[in-house]
């Protein structure tokens, strides 16, 4: 009873403890949250901003004008520098179907005719034995022999070739002025001591270096391997692409003395000691390239034989070299050379040079 009585007045406390508090008395309810985008939005979105993205607007027009000025610079600032051309130097860019040290020509070969092949050449047949006309009050039939040339002694035979160079016509020679005057003598004394060989001399060299065929050919190659460099690089086949440019239309001939094009030749000895030449090789030590310029150091070897051949006194009449049989000189060289009793030795001669 006492009990009862002492707890008399007292609020009877919750379960849950003192702090407790109904929720809605406290608080109102949240709003709930939005729901994210479905699928079909959030396609509809990625629509969108990717057409914005294709949409040009006038300031990508503008961004892209200047992109292309800039690489359209770069590009000519590419152009207007001189570049290396790729490969391994030094590099062969051109050779004659004629081979370089060809021993075997027929200008090289000596000692290989007789009387009888000899006196055959020559459409006035000169190297048939002259007779002299009898002096009046002799028989018409008294014709004496004025000269027999293949029993003539080698050293009258060398006098006569020499004089082909200053003793011609009334003074006039084949090499007479000039810096290579003298070279066609060095070379009769090289063939007279019938050593064969070489011969090489560096006023010949300068002759056919700055000879006007020579400069018409070097420009004419020049211009093949500009047109056919690409990426940086010449083709595998070079050879036979400027072996093929240079027997177009678009080629020159091979370097000659040439006295049609430059007169002096056929006064300064090089008509006589080379004229036409036999083999050449072009090497390209370095090349470089500009757009469609093309420049470099170019180094020339050339061969010619100092030697004959029957197409040097066997001509027809109508053939304009014709005349070069009925020079004594010139029939005297080719017996040296090539009757059976005398067989001097031909000789290569070299000419090298840079341009």
């Amino acid at each position: 009873m006492a009990n009862d009585t002492f707890n008399k007045g007292k609020k009877r406390l919750s379960s849950s403890g003192g702090g407790y508090k109904p929720l809605c008395e406290t608080e109102t309810l949240r709003e709930p949250q939005s729901l994210e985008e479905t699928v079909r939005e959030r396609a509809a979105r990625q629509r969108r901003e990717t057409q914005a993205e294709l949409t040009f607007n006038q300031e990508d027009y503008d961004r892209c004008a200047r992109n292309r000025e800039r690489v359209l610079a770069e590009r000519k600032a590419a152009q207007e520098q001189w570049r290396p051309v790729e490969g391994e130097f030094p590099l062969l860019v051109f050779e004659t179907q004629n081979k370089m040290d060809d021993h075997d020509a027929p200008d090289m070969i000596s000692g290989d005719e007789d009387r009888i092949k000899i006196e055959s050449y020559g459409f006035m047949q000169p190297f048939k034995n002259r007779y002299a006309a009898p002096q009046s009050g002799y028989p018409a039939s008294n014709y004496t022999l004025a000269e027999d040339q293949f029993v003539l002694p080698a050293s009258e035979h060398f006098e006569r070739m020499r004089s082909l160079a200053n003793d011609l016509l009334l003074g006039f020679g084949f090499s007479t002025k000039g810096e290579t005057k003298d070279v066609f003598f060095e070379m009769v004394d090289k063939f007279e001591r019938s050593e064969g060989g070489y011969y090489s001399n560096p006023f010949l060299n300068k002759a056919l270096q700055e000879h006007e065929t020579t400069q018409l050919f070097h420009k004419a190659l020049k211009k093949c391997l500009a047109d056919n460099v690409k990426n940086g690089k010449l083709p595998d086949d070079i050879l036979s692409v400027s072996s093929q440019y240079m027997m177009s239309s678009k080629g020159e001939k091979l370097p000659k003395f040439d006295f049609y094009l430059t007169p002096k030749s056929l006064f300064d000895g090089t008509v006589l000691t080379v004229h036409d030449i036999w083999s050449m090789r072009v090497y390209a030590e370095s090349l470089e390239f500009k757009g469609t310029q093309l420049r470099g150091v170019f180094r020339y070897e050339v061969q010619d034989h100092f030697g004959l051949d029957h197409r040097d006194i066997d001509h027809e009449l109508s053939e304009p070299h014709r005349w070069y049989e009925q020079l004594e000189g010139f029939r005297s060289w080719y017996l040296l050379q090539h009757f059976e009793s005398y067989g001097y030795k031909p000789f290569i001669t070299q000419m090298d040079f840079k341009l």
